[in-house]
C-alpha cells in the first residue's frame, strides 16, 4: 500500500511539474543558451534524432563563451555552439518557451 501511494505521489508530482512548466512563457535569451549547453551535453551520450546526430566527447568540455544568440526572431531562437578543437559549429532552433525543435550544422531552418 505504501508503495502504491508513492508510485502515486510521483506521478502526480511530475504532472504537476509538466503542466507548471508548459505555461512559463517566452524564455529570456540567457535562458536560451542554457538550454543549449545542457542539450549540447545530453547529444554527447545520446543521439535524439536531431541531424548532428550524437556528438563525440570533446563538445563536453565548450564553456559559457562556447554559446552565442544567434538569432531571435518573433516566435524562436537560433542559439550556435563552437567547438573550437573541432572547429565545428553547430545550431540549436528552439521555441520562446525552449523547446529544442531542431539541431543541425547549417543554420537553416
Amino acid at each position: 500500500m505504501k508503495n502504491l501511494i508513492a508510485a502515486l505521489l510521483v506521478t502526480l508530482t511530475l504532472s504537476t511539474t509538466a503542466v507548471a512548466h508548459s505555461d512559463h512563457g517566452k524564455i529570456s535569451p540567457k535562458a536560451a543558451i542554457q538550454i543549449a549547453t545542457k542539450a549540447t551535453q545530453q547529444l554527447t551520450f545520446k543521439d535524439f534524432g536531431f541531424k548532428v546526430g550524437k556528438l563525440d566527447e570533446n563538445w563536453k568540455n565548450l564553456t559559457s563563451e562556447d554559446f552565442k544568440l544567434y538569432s531571435a526572431e518573433a516566435n524562436r531562437y537560433i542559439v550556435s555552439a563552437n567547438n573550437k578543437s573541432e572547429n565545428e559549429t553547430i545550431y540549436f532552433l528552439m521555441t520562446m518557451s525552449g523547446e529544442v525543435l531542431s539541431v543541425n550544422s547549417k543554420a537553416k531552418f
